[in-house]
């Protein structure tokens, strides 16, 4: 289960969920760079594959130096769940 300042609810629903993961947002400048990474998991956890990590969302958007980061939750019924990393930085 994700963790960050919003937790979404996690259960047999549809959610889709997009939350700051660092409450000091505010202070932060975004940068002109974007990198995200993903993970996947169906039938409630039963096949799970991918790489959500900032570090990879990093990798993926060019950026050594990160910003910002976000999470994006996409939950259907517990049948399929994808947890996205988005990084923002220079």
């Amino acid at each position: 289960m994700p963790r960050s300042p919003v937790v979404p609810p996690f259960g047999f629903d549809v959610n889709i969920t997009k939350a700051p993961v660092d409450i000091t947002f505010d202070k932060t400048s975004i940068g002109s760079k974007r990198g995200e990474s993903s993970s996947y998991s169906i039938l409630f956890s039963i096949v799970a594959f991918g790489d959500a990590s900032v570090y990879a969302a990093a990798r993926e958007g060019n950026i050594t130096t990160v910003n910002q980061i976000d999470c994006d939750l996409l939950n259907i019924l517990g049948l399929y769940t994808r947890y996205t990393t988005v990084v923002y930085g220079e």
